[in-house]
């Protein structure tokens, strides 16, 4: 997979380090006009985007923070124009929709479920107290214990689904029950043979199912037994390397072992 540091600069053609005060964002080409993007803030999360045929831009999930948000719009518009963007939320913990704020002021419309509405409210101070208190670095802990959240402005039932089509692909967000998080979506691309299952999928080298305080460990396996991945080649996690159908299994498998 081809590697690629964003700074503020963004050249297209590229292994730059970052500003020393700039946690690392990374973009990693995982197949065909479809790039996984990592941010450390302090700890590495997986996002997507896929240039769908018509060359719409999708962005699944986002970096933990509105200034990283920019960055990879920044190079976004760099290397495919001013293309149609739109986004979408797996669920409400700040690794996933931290840079919503920035797609907003972007005019940048972001899909996400009721329930993900739902746990903002009732959850997400607790769930950005609760991450502030095991990070190390004053302003990052500053910036998660102050944390507003910006919802997604583009809400559909979790019982039906979302299929948003861009020519002839689609690109399928489906609800399957609670796991990590009690709102957490999968993102399927069957024409691409990518299957997004934000923290909901752990990676390869994970050895435990790590935070399930807003989710349901009993419930995870069961959720993903509900998964068709037939034909899926490309399962990426929440954080760590992208792998197979071999990581629904693995975690499967860590979810017998209990939390944290």
């Amino acid at each position: 997979m081809k590697k690629i540091i964003l700074i503020s600069c963004l050249a297209l053609a590229c292994s730059i380090a970052m500003a020393e005060d700039k946690p690392e964002l990374s973009i990693a080409e995982v197949t065909r006009n479809v790039y996984c993007v990592t941010h450390a803030y302090p700890w590495p999360a997986n996002s997507l985007i896929a240039v769908m045929d018509d060359k719409t831009v999708v962005i699944i999930d986002t970096p933990y923070t509105p200034d990283a948000m920019e960055e990879e719009l920044r190079w976004i518009r760099a290397r495919f124009g001013e293309a149609k963007i739109v986004a979408i939320n797996t669920h409400f913990h700040v690794d996933r929709l931290g840079g919503n704020a920035a797609l907003i002021r972007n005019g940048i419309p972001i899909y996400g479920s009721e329930l993900t509405i739902r746990a903002i409210k009732e959850r997400g101070k607790r769930s950005s107290d609760w991450t502030a208190s095991g990070v190390k670095n004053e302003e990052q802990r500053n910036y998660y214990a102050h944390f507003e959240y910006t919802p997604p402005d583009n809400v559909f039932d979790s019982r039906n689904g979302l299929t948003l089509r861009f020519g002839s692909e689609e690109v399928i967000v489906r609800y399957h029950g609670v796991g990590h998080s009690v709102d957490n979506l999968f993102v399927f691309l069957p024409s691409r043979k990518v299957l997004f299952g934000g923290c909901a999928i752990l990676s390869a080298g994970a050895t435990r199912p790590g935070n399930v305080a807003d989710g349901d460990i009993g419930e995870w396996k069961k959720t993903l037994d509900r998964i068709d991945v037939t034909g899926y080649t490309y399962i990426i996690p929440g954080h760590g390397k992208i792998g197979g159908t071999e990581l629904i299994e693995h975690t499967k498998e860590l979810c017998g072992r209990g939390g944290w």
